[in-house]
């Protein structure tokens, strides 16, 4: 089977330049939160819900990673090239 399910004790990975900058617990999230990632080339606001998290805001250009939407699981990560940032969901363990 390729892809996690949500009860697989997921995490979000949010890597920023290759470096991890946050490590969520996806399941433990009780109520939805959000947080800003900031670097010299823009900003990207992230919502952290139960189970899955999404980009809602960025300066990029083109958006493409608020079109993605939310993830659930490992298939595919959200990913903001100009601003070189990088979340994907990992399996069970911080």
């Amino acid at each position: 089977m390729l892809l996690k399910s949500r009860g697989s004790g997921a995490y979000a990975k949010v890597y920023l330049d290759g470096e991890l900058v946050r490590s969520i617990d996806l399941n433990a999230v009780a109520l939805p939160y959000e947080f800003t990632v900031e670097s010299s080339r823009g900003y990207n606001r992230v919502l952290a819900e139960h189970g899955r998290i999404s980009v809602i805001e960025a300066d990029c250009p083109d958006h493409l990673c608020i079109k993605q939407g939310a993830i659930e699981n490992d298939a595919i990560p959200i990913v903001c090239l100009p601003h070189r940032l990088v979340i994907r969901i990992e399996g069970a363990g911080p």
